[in-house]
């Protein structure tokens, strides 16, 4: 992509520093009073514009790493493939600042490594300009000089922006090249942000969809949480099936969804629910996704597999677990939460009081009964046990509440 440099003004542009966290500007006017340069680039700059609040806020500049460090005592280098400097607000509250960096397949080919096309170390220095044609999508790449207050376009970003066009920089295919998982944010940004993918961009994803498996499965793990956990993952999850990734990411559920259609119904119902709680606020668990996605598999192991025992019903888990780890791995603190979801659904159907008392009493009883409780969604046959077990988890969430307000009213009585 050739493109001049189009500078917009504040006037043009639209934002205003009102829309940007003041800890954000303090950390700009000490790079800028120590004779560097301070951006704000990327996501926050994309948001502002479609009036959208910022997750966070991404500052780069022409300080080295080096520097940064030198200007704040609370700043912390991280990361191998990208040199970032988290510097510390507080405890909890941080900014990333990063320097330019340019397109190292122009400057130095010997200076980087390469694996399936993918680049896996970007620690080149540059301008600006480089840093902005480095990046992925045209609406990623807009520099706010936070001196001046001028934006920066080298890429025709803002038109796409306003024109809700989502385009990668370079050429499709070589893009998905360098790094597969653009393929995820393509879907991730066009679910989200209400934008449309280039017919380009969408082609080049059907035809090069296989290449994701090129990616780490400790990082797809992060990527696919980020689409289901939008807010927007059942449309999310409709692209990964039309755009052919999710066979890719999830192969053993893929196989068994096309004979199957009664799982891709179960699917939407639990994305919706979970779509639902992210805009109302609510916690999500990142084990359910897995849970869902997983458990077409898990039941067709545990079905041919299992004894009835709980070490047979392990025995299934773990080689799910280990099945699915080759194309996404599902970190082990995670684990425990997906076996105790499964495992449970049996016990779903008995209303004994003995085991009442039992489930009831276990920390991943509300997951494991909100699991169940969309599966009823889908089979008639446990709508009856769904809806008793709906009442005795408000009675025992009413009882926990009462007890906990007699605990503090007594406290405040000592």
């Amino acid at each position: 992509m050739k493109k001049n440099l189009e500078q917009y003004s504040k006037k043009e542009h639209g934002i205003n520093k009102k829309d940007i966290d003041p800890d954000v500007m303090i950390i700009a006017e000490t790079l800028i009073g120590s004779g560097y340069q301070a951006f704000l680039v990327g996501g926050c700059i994309r948001d502002i514009l479609l009036k959208n609040k910022p997750k966070d806020f991404d500052i780069v500049t022409d300080a080295s790493p080096t520097d940064i460090c030198k200007l704040f005592s609370n700043a912390r280098i991280i990361g191998r493939r990208f040199k970032i400097v988290h510097v510390y607000i507080s405890e909890r509250k941080y900014f990333e600042v990063t320097t330019f960096r340019s397109d190292i397949q122009k400057n130095n080919k010997k200076k980087f490594k390469k694996s399936h096309g993918m680049i896996k170390r970007d620690n080149i220095y540059g301008s600006i300009s480089q840093d902005a044609f480095r990046r992925d999508f045209t609406i990623n790449s807009l520099y706010l000089d936070l001196d001046s207050e001028i934006l920066h376009d080298y890429v025709n970003g803002l038109n796409d922006i306003r024109s809700k066009k989502l385009k990668l920089i370079k050429k499709p295919s070589v893009s998905y090249q360098e790094d597969p998982v653009r393929m995820l944010r393509a879907v991730r940004f066009e679910s989200k942000l209400n934008i449309k993918l280039t017919d380009d961009c969408k082609d080049a994803i059907i035809d090069m969809s296989k290449m994701i498996n090129n990616v780490s499965p400790f990082r797809l793990f992060d990527e696919v949480l980020k689409i289901m956990h939008s807010g927007y993952g059942t449309i999310g999850y409709k692209k990964l099936r039309k755009l052919n990734l999710f066979k890719y990411l999830f192969p053993y559920t893929d196989k068994i969804l096309n004979d199957n259609g009664i799982y891709e119904d179960f699917f939407i119902e639990s994305l919706n629910n979970t779509d639902s709680r992210i805009k109302k606020g609510m916690h999500v668990n990142p084990s359910f996704v897995y849970a869902v996605f997983l458990w077409p598999y898990y039941r067709e192991l545990e079905e041919s597999n299992l004894k009835g025992n709980a070490q047979d019903a392990e025995i299934v888990f773990n080689r799910v677990i280990q099945s699915q780890s080759k194309y996404i791995s599902i970190p082990e603190y995670f684990q425990p939460t997906i076996f105790s979801i499964w495992s449970l659904q049996s016990s779903f159907l008995n209303l004994s009081k003995r085991n009442v008392q039992y489930l009831t009493r276990l920390s991943k009883f509300r997951v494991a009964y909100d699991f169940f409780h969309i599966r009823s969604l889908i089979n008639q046959d446990y709508r009856y046990y769904a809806d008793k077990w709906y009442e005795i988890q408000k009675n025992v969430k009413s009882k926990k509440v009462e007890k906990r307000k007699k605990y503090y009213e007594k406290k405040r009585n000592k």
